[in-house]
């Protein structure tokens, strides 16, 4: 069996500060890991810490600019036991991805939309919970009762079989 790591986050950034305030949701970015410690990150968000307008497939770094700006970033993290075919799947999906990064943008359009339930998608356009949501249904982990690219980040939260190990600050 192999391991991967759930993470609801909470950055304290502009964007995610009126997410919080939209939804209502106290972890308001997902981001999922193939290591216990966490230290990267692969997610839907900005690929450089001072633009919100370049954003796409992220790898997020605990020791990064970014987590040193947002050093008050909140998290909570679940650990989710998988088969090594299931582990296999993940890493492929994620590798794909980071090999084709320019291609994945983050979907600005589509987000508010979806938000509302209206199914607006576009082809490799994604935000941070479609991303995990994506990923899990893809490696055959987790199956959602509703599509993807209409999962929030506090649907996350109570999976059973997902193991809460962490919850506080992100940078220690």
């Amino acid at each position: 069996m192999k391991k991967i790591y759930i993470l609801l986050m909470h950055t304290n950034t502009i964007p995610s500060k009126i997410i919080k305030a939209a939804t209502k949701y106290r972890y308001t970015h997902v981001g999922i890991s193939l290591e216990k410690e966490c230290n990267t990150i692969y997610s839907f968000g900005r690929r450089k810490f001072n633009s919100i307008l370049n954003a796409g497939f992220s790898i997020e770094l605990r020791n990064g600019e970014f987590f040193k700006k947002f050093k008050n970033t909140r998290c909570k993290i679940y650990e989710v036991e998988i088969t090594e075919e299931q582990y296999k799947k993940v890493q492929k999906t994620i590798e794909q991805m980071a090999q084709n990064m320019d291609k994945y943008k983050y979907d600005y359009i589509g987000i508010v939309p979806r938000f509302l339930g209206i199914p607006l998608i576009f082809k490799n356009r994604y935000v941070c919970s479609y991303f995990v949501a994506y990923v899990l249904e893809k490696a055959k982990i987790h199956k959602f009762n509703k599509k993807p690219y209409f999962i929030k980040p506090k649907d996350f939260e109570n999976i059973e079989g997902f193991k809460k190990i962490y919850e506080g600050k992100y940078s220690q």
